[in-house]
């Protein structure tokens, strides 16, 4: 069995909050959509952010050409290229094209717009900056003498209405977690097919649900969680307890009764699952014990979680016993 590498899950806001990005940026170019089709979050984000790369300056009148088309170059026009709107809306029309929202629903390529007292703008939301959830992130195009950019609106909402474009298709998988998906098979994987949108995980990841199991990213990386170790992980508080994974679930060794099964790492221990065992986890000084002593070769699989004894801990196998406790470490009886 590989050596477990425990890893910290950081918790300084900036550093986690600039990694987030990463799921926007490092995908596989989204697919097209058509002129007032249905569109993933992907491919809005990746036609935003050619206008950010691009610096287009900011104008009323005229348009402005690249590979997604031609656009008029002010916040409308920016936020109707975005979306592939057949043509430039206004502030006020795309009000028509649009829904409210709670705006912590807010999600990446979802619109903040607003044409009451003395300000009519619209801009693209792409994640919170702050954990309370009061400095949004935006993509826009605001004013003369500006260009294209993406920056923290500090003052808050501001007045301003969540919407969300019609014809969105919130189920599209996008960014990294996309880029697993795919690399799993998509539809024809063990996956299936999505079931919810791409949401905050717990502890400042993300996550989409698909009908067999959930892709969870970090800024580390991606891993698909499904089956009998999904379930497990849900039932014992997900990454709160356990973290993130660090790997997909993959074949275990053999056990001296022939057992065969599977695991995954996460940053705080081993899921094992077998047929005649079922799913359970091995962590801390037990799994130390477990993993130097021969681990499923020599222990067979695990047939319980860790469990209180008197001074310290205990965690069955199908062949024996590991012990712990603060004063003598760790040892191992017969079952």
């Amino acid at each position: 069995m590989r050596s477990l590498i425990l890893r910290r899950v950081v918790k300084a806001a900036a550093p986690l909050l600039a990694a987030v990005a990463v799921t926007f940026f490092m995908a596989p170019a989204a697919t097209a959509s058509e002129p007032d089709g249905s569109i993933g979050r992907g491919e809005v984000m990746d036609r935003a952010w050619s206008w950010v790369a691009e610096q287009v300056p900011y104008s009323q009148s005229g348009c402005y050409a690249n590979r997604f088309g031609c656009y008029r170059p002010d916040c409308s026009g920016f936020v109707s290229m975005a979306w592939h709107l057949g043509s430039s809306l206004t502030t006020w029309s795309l009000w028509n094209v649009t829904f409210d929202i709670p705006a912590a629903d807010l999600q990446p390529g979802d619109a903040l717009l607003r044409d009451s007292d003395g300000t009519d703008h619209v801009a693209l939301f792409v994640r919170w900056a702050d954990a309370a959830h009061t400095q949004p992130v935006v993509r826009e195009t605001y004013d003369f003498g500006h260009v294209a950019e993406e920056r923290v609106w500090g003052n808050g909402l501001r007045g301003f209405t969540p919407r969300r474009y019609n014809t969105l298709d919130d189920l599209m998988p996008y960014g990294a977690i996309r880029a697993k998906y795919d690399s799993m098979g998509g539809l024809d994987s063990v996956l299936g097919p999505p079931t919810s949108g791409e949401r905050d995980s717990m502890m400042g990841g993300r996550y989409q649900g698909f009908r067999n199991g959930i892709v969870i990213w970090h800024p580390d990386a991606a891993f698909a969680v499904y089956g009998e170790i999904l379930n497990k992980f849900w039932a014992t508080d997900a990454e709160r307890r356990w973290g993130f994974p660090t790997m997909d679930e993959a074949d275990a060794g053999q056990a001296p009764n022939g057992t065969r099964g599977r695991y995954q790492f996460f940053e705080q221990g081993l899921f094992m699952w077998s047929p005649q065992t079922g799913t359970h986890v091995i962590h801390g000084a037990i799994y130390q014990a477990f993993n130097a002593g021969g681990h499923e070769g020599v222990f067979g699989y695990p047939v319980a979680d860790e469990s209180d004894e008197p001074g310290g801990k205990v965690q069955k196998f199908q062949n024996a016993s590991i012990h712990w406790n603060p004063d003598r470490g760790t040892w191992t009886t017969a079952n």
